[in-house]
């Protein structure tokens, strides 16, 4: 156990085992995709994005970005932009959800959390495309910026609400199954970050 990074020494196996689980988890659900707005079928959601945030929620923001990377790392080979705009897109909500939700560990937190998460996140990405998608897709500024209202803008603030809201409904059923865990969420809303 001594060659574990800070922070794993204190998890049990069943916290460890279950992480392990939330990392496949999101894996598998990563290759999960759909378009969700019409005419902009390059843009598809993945529902990888609720474990990742139930990670955060359940564990602290640092197993959550984990999560979040490990799950993206098989698409870095076939689609690394598409790889590094899914872990941002993923990491900048779970930091602000992690970050509000650890000053007081309730579902109102949690909630909160997520409201300011999705519109940190889908800043974030809409800011990002206009880094990546010229020279990916070979557009202009101007054609990216064009994009925003109709394309753009929709997707990214579907894909945070959907993974919020999802994460959100399952949490109390999934703290409830690791409440027994040192660190797991009690009645009482404690974790260990």
């Amino acid at each position: 156990m001594d060659g574990l990074p800070n922070g794993w020494r204190e998890r049990s196996p069943k916290q460890i085992a279950a992480i392990v689980l939330l990392i496949f988890m999101a894996m598998v659900l990563s290759f999960v995709e759909f378009p969700v707005v019409p005419g902009a079928e390059w843009l598809k959601y993945d529902p990888s994005g609720i474990v990742s945030l139930l990670a955060t929620i359940l564990y602290g923001s640092w197993i959550g970005i984990a999560v979040a990377v490990a799950s993206w790392l098989p698409h870095l080979l076939t689609d690394p932009l598409g790889a590094f705009m899914n872990i941002m897109a993923t990491v900048s909500l779970i930091t602000v959800v992690g970050t509000v939700y650890r000053r007081k560990p309730c579902l109102s937190h949690a909630v909160l959390g997520c409201a300011a998460g999705v519109l940190v996140s889908t800043a974030v990405s809409i800011c990002l495309n206009f880094v990546v998608m010229p020279p990916y897709a070979g557009v202009s500024y101007e054609e990216t910026a064009a994009l925003i209202l109709p394309a753009l803008l929709p997707f990214n603030v579907f894909k945070a609400l959907a993974n919020s809201i999802v994460a959100i409904a399952s949490y109390h059923k999934l703290a409830m199954l690791l409440e027994d865990q040192p660190g797991g969420l009690s009645a009482s809303g404690q974790n260990r970050s």
